[in-house]
């Protein structure tokens, strides 16, 4: 294999390593999204019972 070979797979491998820690995170965003509607809910029915 010559250097350019070698290159372009780090290249390859590091872009597939970024892009599994960014869909990581963006999964987690959404899952965090998906819970605070439940919180919010909860939040405005106190909310209504001291009225």
């Amino acid at each position: 294999m010559n250097s350019v070979t070698l290159m372009t797979l780090g290249i390859f491998v590091f872009s597939l390593a970024v892009f599994y820690v960014f869909a990581r995170f963006t999964a987690k965003l959404i899952r965090q999204h998906r819970d605070i509607y439940g919180l919010l809910y909860a939040l405005e029915e106190e909310e209504k019972k001291r009225r």
